[in-house]
C-alpha cells in the first residue's frame, strides 16, 4: 500500500517560498508571494511581512498604506511600532515621527528612536536651504489663497521637513498671516510634534508648550456638555449646534475662550438655534452675549466667503 503523502496547504506553500525568496534576497518574487497570501488572509501578521518587504524594495508609499490599514497592531507591537518608525523616517516623514514618539513616550526604545531622528534631521537641515526657501514661498502662496489647505497641499508642505526647520518657517509666517485658516493648523501640527518654543500671532505670543490640542480643550468640552443638557430632548438641534461650535472654535485655535466662559458661549449658540427654529427668543436675551455674538458674527463672515 502506497504511503500518503500530506501536502502542505496553499498558505503554508506559499509562506515557505515567500521567506526563501527572502532569504536569497529576491525581493520582487517574495513580494508576489506575500501579496497572495495576504490577499487570501489580510492579517496583521502577514501585514507585516508585505510591509518589510515592501520596505527593501522602497515603496514607502505602499508600505505606509498597509500599515494604516493595521495602525494599532503597528503600534502596540514593539517590532511593528519600531518598523512603521524607520518608514517615516526613510519616507522622510519626520513631523509624523515627531507625533508618533509624542504620544508613545512609554515605548521601551524610546530613547533610541529618538536619537536616531534627531541625527537625521540635523543632516537634513544641514543640506536644507532650498528646501526651507521652497516651503516657505508654498506657505506663502496658500496664505494667498484665503481658502483652507487641502490634504495634497498639507503632505506637500510638511513632508521632508526637520521639526526645528518646520517651526522656524512656522514662526516667520505667523507674524504677518493672512489666512486665517492656516496658524490653527500649523499651530496644532506643533503641538502634535511636540514643540515647546513660542510663537507669535497678532502681536501676542504663544507657548506651544502649555497648549491643549483643539480636541482637547477643556472650554470645548465644557461648552458641549451644556448644550448637550439643555438641548437634549432635540438631536437634530443639538447635531447642528455642537458641530458649528467645533466649526467656529477649530477656527478660534490657539486663542480659546477662557473655560469659565464656556456656559455663556453655550448659551449663545442655543438662543441663537431656538430662534431659528421658531421659539420666541427676545432680543434683551441675546444681547446679554453682545461681545460672544461679535466674534462670532466674524468667523461665519469668513467661512462665508468659502462659498
Amino acid at each position: 500500500m502506497a504511503d500518503i503523502i500530506n501536502f502542505p496547504d496553499e498558505s503554508k506553500r506559499l509562506l515557505e517560498s515567500a521567506n526563501k525568496k527572502m532569504q536569497n534576497q529576491d525581493y520582487l518574487a517574495a513580494k508576489k508571494d506575500f501579496e497572495q497570501l495576504y490577499q487570501q488572509n489580510p492579517t496583521y501578521t502577514y501585514a507585516k511581512k508585505l510591509v518589510r518587504v515592501l520596505q527593501y524594495l522602497d515603496d514607502y508609499t505602499q508600505a505606509l498604506a498597509l500599515v494604516d490599514e493595521h495602525f494599532n497592531a503597528f503600534i502596540n507591537d514593539a517590532d511593528g511600532f519600531v518598523r512603521y518608525f524607520h518608514l517615516l523616517l526613510l519616507d522622510t516623514q519626520f513631523l509624523t515621527a515627531h507625533k508618533l514618539l509624542f504620544y508613545e513616550k512609554k515605548q521601551d526604545q524610546f530613547s533610541a528612536l529618538k536619537e536616531e531622528l534627531t541625527q537625521l534631521e540635523n543632516a537634513q537641515s544641514l543640506l536644507a536651504d532650498d528646501l526651507k526657501m521652497a516651503k516657505s514661498r508654498h506657505l506663502a502662496s496658500l496664505d494667498k489663497m484665503q481658502q483652507p489647505i487641502a490634504p495634497k497641499d498639507w503632505q506637500e508642505l510638511i513632508k521632508g521637513i526637520s521639526l526645528s526647520d518646520f517651526l522656524m518657517i512656522c514662526q516667520k509666517y505667523l507674524k504677518n498671516a493672512q489666512n486665517p485658516f492656516i496658524p490653527p493648523k500649523l499651530v496644532e501640527e506643533l503641538v502634535k510634534d511636540g514643540a515647546t518654543e513660542e510663537v507669535i500671532i497678532d502681536d501676542k505670543k504663544v507657548d506651544l508648550s502649555e497648549l491643549p490640542l483643539p480636541e482637547d480643550a477643556e472650554v470645548l468640552d465644557k461648552t458641549i456638555a451644556v448644550i448637550e443638557e439643555e438641548v437634549q430632548d432635540n438631536p437634530q438641534l443639538e447635531a447642528l449646534i455642537i458641530s458649528e461650535v467645533k466649526a467656529h472654535f477649530a477656527l478660534l485655535y490657539p486663542f480659546l475662550p477662557d473655560k469659565k466662559y464656556a456656559r455663556d458661549w453655550a448659551q449663545s449658540y442655543i438662543l441663537e438655534y431656538k430662534a431659528m427654529f421658531g421659539e420666541d427668543i427676545s432680543t434683551g436675551q441675546l444681547d446679554n452675549y453682545a461681545k460672544i455674538q461679535e466674534k462670532k458674527k466674524k468667523i461665519r463672515q469668513i467661512y462665508q466667503k468659502l462659498g
